[in-house]
């Protein structure tokens, strides 16, 4: 219900609804998925080149095996040839913008493979295809990574740093909860001021967790320990320790 539709048929119950503004979607994915099939391809970088040998002089005299695809078939030459400089073949024969809905999905056989999937809050994975095909038009905003700078001096985090924390974690921390990212408070580990307002002290908790960890926390009730890298260490009230790692990993 918030793309447009792209499926050209008259009784679509979409067609006449135009997609809603505004609308933010978190996509962890490789830049090479997001780029547009049309855009140029980034050149390769340089390879520096060394002198020839005697073995591979030898080797040069050697036949050379016949390429093959996964399939065991052959692979066509120039589709080896693209491979080797970088530049992948075209995914569509036609600008994104005039593709139909089951031409987005058809792409060129062999280009699909090329694009690795993207994630999506709550762990669910989208073929790189179809991630591609749902940016157009849209404005992508990169997450950056905070490195090494300072805590921000506030209790609420900014956009970009609250942003890297969704797109880390991916889901609720809390053991076994799979809420989305998205629908999590971002939680300090150590209370603020006390405990600073940085990646490493940030968390996505759900509602619930959170409100279980505020009020049936601390040392009879559940408490964790949170390392730099965005581990979580969490002891239940029993004693027993449970280990969460960001989903993004």
């Amino acid at each position: 219900d918030r793309l447009a539709c792209l499926c050209d048929t008259d009784d679509c119950p979409a067609a006449q609804n135009p997609p809603s503004t505004g609308v933010v979607v978190y996509v962890i994915a490789s830049a090479d998925t997001l780029r547009d099939p049309e855009a140029p391809a980034p050149p390769p970088p340089d390879v520096p080149s060394e002198p020839p040998t005697s073995d591979s002089a030898d080797r040069s005299s050697d036949p050379a095996p016949q390429p093959e695809s996964r399939d065991g078939i052959p692979a066509d030459p120039a589709d080896e040839r693209t491979a080797i400089d970088g530049e992948p073949p075209a995914m569509f024969t036609k600008p994104l913008r005039e593709l139909t809905l089951t031409e987005a999905l058809t792409p060129t056989p062999g280009r699909l493979a090329s694009l690795r999937p993207a994630a999506l809050m709550g762990g669910q994975f989208l073929p790189g295809a179809i991630a591609c095909r749902a940016t157009v038009g849209a404005t992508i905003t990169p997450v950056v990574h905070p490195g090494q700078a300072p805590p921000e001096p506030r209790y609420r985090p900014s956009k970009k740093l609250a942003d890297f924390v969704r797109c880390r974690d991916m889901t609720c921390r809390f053991p076994g909860c799979k809420v989305p990212a998205t629908h999590c408070d971002v939680d300090h580990g150590i209370p603020w001021p006390y405990g600073p307002t940085a990646a490493s002290n940030l968390k996505c908790l759900c509602r619930r967790h959170h409100l279980l960890k505020t009020f049936w926390g601390g040392q009879s009730g559940w408490h964790e320990r949170q390392l730099d890298d965005g581990t979580i260490i969490w002891t239940a009230p029993d004693g027993r320790q449970y280990i969460t790692t960001p989903g993004s990993r």
